[in-house]
């Protein structure tokens, strides 16, 4: 019989390994756009990412805590975008 809690912690971990990978990719993504913006915030994008979000969790008790996990993406992909189109930066695929 194996250990539950051990169990868990291994599938925790193998989701960290996909979910690690995909947020630097959105993030990378994220910042190369700095170029294409006028501005870098865009409050009716990040309204509709936001509700998209919400739209893909059922589970109703856990939309908080993705939303809370999507607006910090989002503001680190502000950083970012900020970041690239300062002078002399690098670019976050270089």
């Amino acid at each position: 019989m194996g250990n539950p809690l051990k169990d868990k912690r291994k599938k925790i971990d193998a989701i960290d390994g996909l979910l690690a990978g995909l947020l630097a990719e959105r993030l990378s993504v994220a910042a190369s756009m700095a170029g294409l913006k006028k501005r870098v915030r865009d409050s009716a994008r990040e309204a509709s990412v936001l509700r998209h979000a919400a739209g893909l969790v059922k589970n109703r008790a856990l939309r908080p805590a993705v939303l809370a996990v999507y607006r910090e993406l989002i503001k680190q992909g502000r950083r970012l975008q900020q970041a690239a189109k300062r002078p002399g930066r690098l670019k976050p695929s270089d």
